[in-house]
């Protein structure tokens, strides 16, 4: 059947995205659901939610094979994982709304014990952080 999370493409975008209320959590690339294929059996969607925030590309095949099968510790990951992802959201908009701090100050705060990024990894973080702020006002 086709996969649920990418609608068949092998590849999510911002569309599939959004359609799991994810825009926070995942980036547009290869379907982690599907791993790429389009395709999944049709049991798969009873063993993992379409959108279990933790089964991305990022993963590797051990702890991706270790989600499927159920195990508790991958599952606890996961749950340690989403709720990592939402206190992240969550302090950049408090920083933002009450701290009335810029992305870039929001960015610098969170690097101050990351010496070793590059310049990179500061500006992906920096445009994390503007997405969030941008979701949050236009839902407000």
């Amino acid at each position: 059947m086709d996969c649920p999370r990418c609608l068949g493409k092998g590849n999510v975008d911002w569309e599939d995205i959004k359609r799991l209320n994810k825009e926070l959590k995942w980036r547009p690339g290869k379907c982690a659901y599907c791993n790429g294929k389009g395709k999944i059996n049709e049991n798969f969607e009873s063993k993992v939610a379409v959108d279990t925030t933790y089964l991305t590309s990022d993963l590797n095949k051990d702890e991706r094979n270790r989600i499927i099968s159920g195990d508790e510790q991958a599952i606890l990951r996961g749950i340690l994982f989403e709720k990592k992802a939402d206190d992240f959201i969550n302090q950049v908009e408090f920083l933002k709304s009450k701290g009335n701090l810029s992305a870039k100050e929001i960015a610098e705060f969170y690097l101050i014990p990351e010496n070793e990024m590059s310049s990179d990894e500061k500006e992906e973080l920096e445009d994390y952080i503007k997405r969030i702020i941008e979701f949050k006002n236009n839902k407000s």
